[in-house]
């Protein structure tokens, strides 16, 4: 796993919110429903295996990221997990807030 370089958003946290969601929203139509899909399955997948604050998924121009905020192992099922991901050619990164799982 990667360890990201993230900053602050500072007094321009509310502005930073608003247009992440906004992206958010308008990258989501440019996937398909199996796209879609599979991004909840690897959400859902993150909720099994790991405690996480906040699950959510971001719809980039190229690709999905799935973030778990503050991600910590439940168990041995982890690994496995994270096995999977790697065979599927997902890329894991490790971010101060948490995990990302980038779906090509």
């Amino acid at each position: 796993m990667r360890d990201l370089d993230t900053k602050k958003a500072g007094k321009f946290a509310f502005a930073a919110v608003m247009d992440a969601q906004r992206r958010n929203t308008n990258n989501k139509s440019l996937y398909s429903a199996a796209d879609v899909k599979r991004a909840m399955t690897v959400m859902d997948l993150i909720d099994t295996a790991f405690r996480s604050t906040r699950l959510y998924i971001n719809y980039r121009k190229t690709f999905i990221a799935v973030k778990a905020e503050n991600a910590r192992a439940r168990d041995a099922m982890a690994k496995e997990v994270i096995a999977l991901f790697k065979e599927q050619g997902y890329t894991l990164k490790q971010s101060a807030q948490g995990l990302i799982v980038e779906l090509a």
